[in-house]
């Protein structure tokens, strides 16, 4: 891979962890995680066909859990992938692609996190590219993206991806990156990310002593825990914290954070 487009990829994957990194905490989400049944899903992904199947811990950015045809489609091992970490997808594709991929799910998340919380379960993507067996054969790729479970703040936690072979519908792989959006049916979006969504970065308004506390509050510390380490009282802690919601026109910290988010200003 060559060393330019390696660093970009690489300076992608670090944009795409720093959702995760800085989506308000959902301080209950251990409490009722165990609901999820990854046997039901399991169940459920085989009801649709045994295609290659994913299923991945977005915040930790690595896939838990892979099956149906993987080893038949890709060569891959399902013990090859199990707890991989993202990063292995680089196997998948050429760098070329992979560069456009990566640069289109940036893309995805910022029009994720920009919708109501109540939106995103209909939010979804689809890409396909070709796919590069660990034979070094190739075959043309279609992946379907979903969240198949949320915390309490409307934040993903797990991420189900299926790959399907389509080369006998379109023998001529090539990468096309579609965000669907279904919250509205009598107005679905299907909007082609590849060709260009011009994501709109506004300046940041606030102070730079305002953007301290918003990245600590963002990583879950306690008004208490944040004058300490920044040598502030509460009280301006928290003055910092009502400057930031009026000048950012939210009401709460999530919607502050997901602005912060949707306009890059936790990017260094």
């Amino acid at each position: 891979m060559k060393t330019k487009l390696q660093n970009e990829i690489l300076s992608i994957y670090r944009k795409l962890k720093g959702f995760y990194e800085y989506l308000p905490r959902d301080p209950d989400l251990e409490s009722y995680l165990n609901n999820f049944s990854f046997i039901e899903t399991i169940e459920r992904i085989y009801a649709v066909g045994t295609y290659c199947w994913f299923i991945s811990d977005m915040k930790n950015a690595k896939w838990m859990k892979v099956g149906g045809a993987l080893e038949q489609m890709t060569g891959y091992t399902i013990e090859e992938m199990t707890n991989a970490p993202f990063i292995q997808a680089a196997r998948f594709t050429d760098a070329e692609n992979l560069l456009a991929t990566v640069q289109s799910a940036e893309l995805f998340w910022y029009y994720f996190y920009s919708q109501p919380i109540e939106n995103r379960k209909n939010i979804k993507s689809s890409h396909t590219y070709p796919f590069i067996r660990k034979d070094g054969s190739t075959f043309h790729a279609l992946q379907q993206s979903s969240t198949l479970f949320f915390d309490k703040m409307g934040n993903g936690v797990f991420q189900f991806d299926l790959i399907t072979d389509i080369s006998h519908l379109d023998p001529e792989p090539k990468l096309r990156f579609f965000l669907l959006d279904t919250t509205n049916s009598a107005d679905m979006k299907n909007i082609p990310i590849h060709e260009g969504i011009i994501r709109q970065t506004n300046p940041l308004p606030v102070s730079i002593a305002e953007k301290k506390v918003l990245e600590l509050i963002a990583k879950g510390k306690s008004i208490k825990m944040i004058a300490a380490e920044l040598g502030i009282s509460e009280n301006t802690v928290k003055h910092h914290r009502t400057s930031m919601f009026n000048k950012c026109e939210v009401k709460n910290m999530a919607e502050l954070t997901a602005k912060a988010l949707i306009n890059g200003w936790f990017t260094p």
